[in-house]
């Protein structure tokens, strides 16, 4: 059998949304999981259907299976089990589904944010090499044709334009740099948490980080909601999905007062978590019974804030980053460029 890695977000919700489809067919599970096997051309998703399949016809549970084959994330499998224990397998199999989309959409949101500016800052970085290597040593030859007075007058603008240029040269370097070794650290999960941390604290991305948690906890907090799991219950499980420490601290906060008998939206206005007025529209929603669909509706509000922040984060970061590229490089042609126009002046 091959190897199985750990499958991303979008994976996860193909997983949990065929499953269901399996569970409310009534075809039996391990048949479910050869048929999904069967109909996925992906080598890893190929190799987890199988160690369902394999594990389901041993007489094991989902859950079970599921954190057998090790693919699955951790709060998937305890979401199944839950599930399972209570008898809303289906229901809760639809909600990870959609909770999974709604991460994967989010990730590429973040990861569009940030590549963006990386690829003006990599083509600043070429022109840089490009004005170093090819464009100041043009000038340089030219003035040297000069006679001797002419290059003392040229000489110190040629030397601070290659000074200024393989300054600036080095700055983009440093930048990408540590741009690509935090791409690779965030992929290591306790330094995945560290640059989550320190994300929700820089003054640049304090904000949009604090979009995102909601918009995670409001995503997990509806499907558990949808699922039949207490309010208690649910916050301690949508917990461990938030790695930002002060979101964290509200979310425990919340809980101990539902626990101590606040009712649930109370506890949510006090805790801070959401905007008030997603609280007040829970109380609300409690009242006249439609607890889960308001749940849902601030889901995606949740979620299409944070998309919104960081496109407008995206929109602002990019037209600085294009007016500093040209600044950059007006400012190292020009001081070429003078000395020439001197020079020209004084031979005409």
């Amino acid at each position: 059998m091959a190897k199985i890695k750990k499958l991303n977000n979008d994976e996860v919700a193909y997983f949990c949304e065929q499953l269901g489809l399996v569970i409310n067919s009534g075809i039996p599970l391990s048949e479910g999981a050869a048929m999904i096997g069967d109909n996925s051309e992906d080598r890893n998703v190929l190799a987890v259907a199988r160690a369902l399949e394999k594990s389901l016809t041993d007489g094991r549970t989902l859950f079970e299976s599921m954190e057998d084959c090790g693919a699955f994330p951790q709060y998937a499998v305890n979401m199944v089990k839950i599930g399972t224990l209570s008898g809303r397998l289906d229901d809760v199999l639809k909600g990870l589904s959609e909770y999974y989309e709604d991460t994967a959409d989010r990730l590429r949101s973040i990861r569009s944010a940030i590549v963006h500016p990386l690829i003006l800052i990599a083509m600043m970085a070429v022109i840089m090499i490009v004005l170093i290597l090819q464009v100041i040593p043009m000038f340089s030859d030219i003035f040297g044709q000069f006679d001797s007075s002419v290059r003392e007058v040229v000489d110190a603008s040629v030397r601070y334009a290659y000074t200024t240029g393989t300054i600036i040269l080095i700055v983009l370097s440093v930048i990408l740099l540590i741009s690509v070794v935090t791409a690779l650290l965030s992929r290591i999960p306790g330094c995945r948490q560290k640059l989550t941390e320190f994300a929700s604290g820089f003054f640049a991305t304090r904000k949009t980080a604090s979009y995102f948690s909601q918009a995670k906890f409001a995503s997990a907090m509806s499907m558990m909601v949808s699922s039949g799991i207490e309010a208690s219950e649910a916050l301690e499980n949508v917990s461990l999905l938030i790695n930002d420490k002060k979101m964290k601290k509200r979310i425990d906060d919340c809980r101990k007062e539902v626990i101590e008998g606040e009712p649930f939206a109370d506890a949510l206005y006090k805790a801070e978590i959401l905007p008030p007025i997603y609280s007040r529209s829970l109380k609300m929603a409690y009242k006249s019974g439609a607890f889960d669909d308001s749940w849902k509706k601030i889901s995606i509000r949740c979620s299409d804030a944070a998309t919104a922040t960081s496109e407008n984060l995206v929109a602002v970061i990019e037209p600085v980053m294009i007016a500093l590229m040209a600044v950059m490089i007006g400012a190292i042609l020009l001081a070429v460029m003078l000395p020439m126009m001197d020079i020209m002046s004084v031979l005409g």
